[in-house]
């Protein structure tokens, strides 16, 4: 049966959907991108104390002169005795093994974490945990699955990360022209609006609609990714519990590539 896990946005919404998860995937504030919120190792602790799994996102590439930041987070993070690190660079798996660390490992690599191959690398290098692309379909996630001895996340809710600067492409813009910020960013193309969010460490576009395959069969894997990155708190939780109690939630239904290859052609 699978595990649902929720990535969130504060503390008090990990507490009101305690109720409807089995594990909480925490964003390590200065160590990940992509996400609008981020947390403290502090927080973390209180997370913890929620009762329920926990995984830290460290997801961003890690540069030399971040690599002393890097290894004393882990060496903290070790001392909590979470259930995993969701990890993009494979400094982690090298840090991992240098000072001996306990926590296990979630590859994810996301536009990269596409197939079964590389799933078992990583299983025979002790990362016992892949969390899958977006961009995959359902029939290749099935293929994976059959596949590997590791465990899987898949996403099944939210906004899903398109494209990733660590320029402030919102911020130079604004500044160019003298534009104030509405702290609503977004790119309209081709009558589609694309979500944008720029951050310390750079600026993340995003799909221009909400993942929500909740009612597709994946009982064949082990945590299926609720996210609630850019969605109100109340409607996340409502998602949640409707899930829970096996009910259509208000979103429009949207499977993103699961039914749909993504081929794309140079012309």
């Amino acid at each position: 049966m699978s595990k649902i896990a929720a990535v969130i946005n504060n503390l008090d919404e990990a507490k009101n959907i305690k109720d409807y998860v089995d594990a909480y995937l925490v964003p390590l504030t200065d160590l990940s991108i992509n996400y609008t919120n981020t947390f403290s190792l502090k927080e973390i602790e209180t997370i913890i104390k929620l009762d329920k799994e926990v995984f830290a996102i460290i997801n961003k590439n890690i540069h030399n002169n971040e690599l002393t930041l890097l290894e004393k987070n882990l060496k903290e993070i070790e001392k909590l005795n979470i259930n995993g690190i969701i990890f993009y660079d494979v400094a982690l798996v090298n840090l991992k093994n240098k000072l001996n660390l306990k926590t296990p490992l979630v590859w994810n690599q996301e536009h990269l974490s596409t197939n079964y191959g590389t799933v078992n690398y990583w299983y025979n290098k002790g990362v016992k945990y892949a969390y899958l692309s977006s961009e995959l379909t359902k029939r290749e996630i099935d293929e994976i699955k059959n596949n590997t001895k590791a465990k899987l996340f898949v996403n099944v809710f939210g906004y899903i990360p398109m494209f990733t600067s660590k320029r402030h492409l919102v911020k130079n813009y604004l500044d160019t022209f003298n534009l104030n910020s509405n702290n609503k960013n977004t790119i309209r193309k081709e009558g589609k609006i694309y979500p944008i969010n720029d951050t310390n460490l750079g600026t993340t576009v995003y799909s221009d609609y909400i993942l929500n395959a909740v009612d597709i069969d994946f009982s064949n894997i082990d945590y299926l990714v609720f996210n609630s990155n850019l969605i109100d708190e109340n409607d996340f939780q409502n998602v949640l519990k409707n899930y829970q109690n096996h009910k259509d939630n208000n979103f429009p239904k949207e499977t993103g590539f699961l039914y749909r290859e993504t081929i794309y052609k140079v012309k």
